[in-house]
């Protein structure tokens, strides 16, 4: 596949981490004030794709649910307002239905369509956080931009349907197959805008809520044909092998925490 993404942290594990690890640093905070400084957040929230997912060939819309998201992030503050962090999340949204474009030029559903989009995402993020000087109150709004690779996993989506197959000899075999998908990476990037609040009885820690669009350029995600009907060609199932390109466009709302180390 290109990519095994092993050890996934889940939407509670990761926000019972940074509550762990603010938990162990506390002490240290009081020792000093800086304006400069490592940080760690984490968050969780949902995912919204619109209902579906589209193949950029026309030939595939795959409809999904809203699912659950988490991210969990290492940084560091500069002195001016800006933030510079690593992130890692992932997201998971259940499959609902799947259609294919059939030899009539119309896209058709699957029969028993399954499975969910997995996407996970490696950012490099900056970001800004907005002088108090103004805004009024506690929140303190940030904006941010980033830029990586994201993973779209599909591979346990697929269904029943029929196709036409074509042999060697300019022979064809027409009957039920069973549609696979696989998964692809590409380039992506995203638009953050949120604010966070500071917890006053724990120094350093704060609470963040924020919008994120993520998207991706065109990830080549692989699709089998294998018929399902019984009979085989030379002793084998007649198969055919193929890839679907898709474009992420998601929508994350999420809240979350952010421990500044050194702050008091």
């Amino acid at each position: 596949m290109g990519y095994s993404h092993a050890a996934k942290l889940g939407s509670v594990d990761v926000l019972k981490l940074t509550i762990v690890i603010a938990a162990l640093f506390l002490p240290a905070a009081a020792l000093a004030q800086t304006a400069a400084g490592p940080y760690v957040s984490g968050e969780i929230g949902a995912g919204l794709l619109d209902g579906s997912l589209r193949s950029v060939q026309g030939t595939t819309k795959i409809g999904v649910d809203d699912g659950p998201s988490g991210a969990v992030a290492v940084g560091w503050r500069f002195g001016d307002g800006l933030r510079a962090e690593l992130q890692e999340g992932d997201q998971s949204n259940s499959v609902t239905s799947i259609f294919t474009r059939r030899l009539d030029g119309n896209l058709h559903p699957l029969g028993g369509p399954g499975g969910a989009l997995t996407s996970y995402s490696m950012m490099a993020n900056v970001l800004y956080d907005v002088p108090k000087r103004y805004f009024v109150g506690p929140l303190q709004p940030y904006v941010g931009i980033g830029a990586g690779y994201g993973w779209l996993d599909l591979s346990g989506a697929g269904g029943a349907g029929a196709g036409v197959f074509h042999l060697p000899q300019n022979n064809t075999y027409t009957g039920p197959d069973r549609v696979n998908f696989g998964a692809g990476a590409a380039f992506a990037y995203q638009l953050i805008v949120g604010a966070s609040l500071p917890i006053k009885s724990l120094p350093g820690l704060k609470l963040t809520a924020e919008y994120r669009f993520l998207g991706t350029a065109r990830a080549d995600v692989p699709v089998s044909r294998v018929a399902t009907g019984g009979d085989t060609v030379n002793g084998v199932l007649p198969s055919a092998y193929t890839h679907n390109g898709f474009i992420l466009a998601d929508n994350v709302l999420a809240v979350g925490l952010r421990y500044n180390f050194g702050s008091r």
